[in-house]
């Protein structure tokens, strides 16, 4: 496998994951909801890839929402949906907009880091990437996009520890297994 189609089955991994947050619905809480303790737990336990799907929409739906701030839910999803139509400096704003006013809610840091990486801001991605994993250590969708942009700049000892600390979390994120023993490849010299 070339690195180019390691690159774009990371790129649709991360997507994917991204989509579902998405497309979830939003109920009052963030990441400092107690019922995710739970939730995660079940969700590294789970038999089957039909109830890990189950639990990581239900994580995604409680990290999506504020518990307090309705108009920072608004402006989220108002944000969601410019990001959807490719209005990705208008769903920056946005989501700066909603930082700026609770620096504390990981979901608005990790979907304003989702628009910088579309846009090619590596950088700052990564810095907002990695204020969410301060705030929501667990955040297997920010670990995942971290693994992604280390592998787009090449530090592919970085992206091994991203991803294999997003498959910890979550032990059912698309290709996760794939992903980590083709860098564990390209780490010990051979080929993909």
């Amino acid at each position: 496998m070339t690195m180019k189609k390691v690159r774009n089955l990371m790129f649709w991994s991360f997507w994917l994951s991204t989509f579902s947050l998405i497309l979830g619905s939003f109920a009052s809480a963030d990441q400092n909801d107690p019922k995710l303790d739970d939730l995660f737990s079940a969700l590294q336990a789970s038999a089957s890839q039909g109830q890990a799907a189950k639990l990581e929409h239900e994580i995604w739906t409680r990290w999506s929402s504020h518990p307090t701030d309705q108009r920072a839910n608004k402006e989220m999803s108002t944000a969601s949906d410019l990001m959807n139509a490719g209005k990705l400096n208008a769903a920056e704003t946005v989501f700066s907009r909603v930082i700026n006013r609770q620096p504390n809610f990981a979901e608005a840091w990790n979907k304003r880091a989702t628009v910088r990486f579309f846009l090619g801001n590596n950088k700052g991605s990564t810095a907002d990437i990695l204020q969410v994993i301060k705030l929501e250590p667990r955040h297997f969708g920010a670990l995942s996009g971290l693994g992604m942009i280390y592998v787009q700049t090449g530090n592919m000892q970085g992206a091994l520890q991203a991803y294999s600390a997003a498959q910890k979390m979550n032990p059912y994120l698309p290709k996760i297994d794939m992903i980590i023993d083709n860098l564990g490849q390209t780490l010990n010299g051979r080929a993909l």
